[in-house]
């Protein structure tokens, strides 16, 4: 019976504490998040105000590129058949992120004829160094 007080206690502890996290969003003395905003924005030098838009506006041109190459090579993975894929999922959780990005690198620079010598380069040098 006491564990169950114990348990039950806890519990409702456990609502308290998650039932009023960030109540002073709704608090009615608090400082508005319009507010806040404006005041850093009023506090920001005209040079820094044009990098801020010029920063939020290449932000939002660049995942639309990225959507169409990241599209590209998903289409491009799902024809593989099964046994490529999975090489390729293993080779992947093996690389470093330093050769993920030079993977990268080299595969855009690279032609679609040298791409796949590219991809059995890594999956090569991974997977044979994990089956010894």
């Amino acid at each position: 019976m006491a564990a169950k007080k114990l348990a039950i206690a806890f519990c409702a502890f456990g609502f308290l504490q998650t039932s009023f996290a960030g109540f002073e969003r709704f608090w009615i003395f608090s400082k508005d998040a319009n507010t806040q905003v404006s005041e850093t924005w009023d506090s920001l030098s005209d040079s820094e105000q044009a990098a801020l838009i010029k920063r939020y506006q290449t932000l939002k041109e660049l995942p639309a590129q990225q959507s169409v190459n990241l599209q590209q090579r998903m289409d491009w993975f799902t024809q593989l058949p099964e046994a490529e894929k999975q090489k390729m999922r293993e080779t992947w959780q093996r690389m470093s992120t330093h050769e993920r990005r030079e993977l990268a690198s080299r595969m855009q620079k690279a032609s679609p004829e040298q791409r796949q010598a590219i991809r059995e380069e890594y999956i090569n040098k991974h997977l044979i160094v994990t089956e010894h």
